[in-house]
């Protein structure tokens, strides 16, 4: 297979035609039908891998906030969904490259985050598990959510005070809250 190319596009950027290919995508690599998670993503950059107009591997993150420990410190966050590459071109180095992208656009952000279907593959590019208890936040409840595995990318800005096994709080979001 030839080098990819790599795109950034912000979700509004998107034709109906990459938007048709990344749902393909997305669908074949999750083996379920991603429309209803896709429609999710309105507020999406999309990092895609492009070989002659084929898209070969997505991901994207959305911008969110998240808190830190029982004092709610704000963390600015890019939340990296949809990382897919189509089951037949998996295990090629495709979702490494669309991810060791997204770390070169997150300059504004203080982590990434995301929730992983394979820990071991994020861990191999530095991701690391959240140890510490998380919730979410919905009006004035406030959700613990122990069943729910989250992993974080320190970025530039991370702050040094950063410790995993500290809280972690969300809002709450339509779809998956982490």
């Amino acid at each position: 297979m030839e080098i990819p190319s790599i795109q950034v596009l912000k979700h509004a950027e998107l034709t109906s035609t990459i938007k048709g290919r990344i749902l393909a995508l997305c669908s074949d690599a999750y083996e379920e039908d991603f429309a209803p998670h896709f429609e999710l993503l309105h507020a999406a950059t999309h990092v895609l891998a492009m070989v002659r107009g084929e898209v070969v591997s997505h991901a994207a993150w959305v911008p969110r906030q998240l808190r830190l420990s029982a004092k709610r410190i704000p963390l600015s966050c890019a939340y990296v969904e949809a990382v897919a590459t189509p089951i037949r071109l998996q295990r090629r180095g495709l979702g490494t490259m669309v991810l060791r992208a997204i770390d070169q656009l997150l300059d504004t952000y203080d982590i990434a985050a995301l929730s992983p279907s394979e820990p071991r593959f994020y861990a191999r590019l530095g991701w690391e598990m959240w140890r510490g208890p998380l919730y979410y936040l919905k009006g004035e409840e406030r959700v613990h959510t122990p069943d729910e595995e989250v992993m974080i990318r320190r970025l530039r800005r991370s702050p040094a005070y950063l410790d995993l096994r500290q809280e972690l709080e969300s809002d709450w979001r339509e779809g998956d809250v982490w």
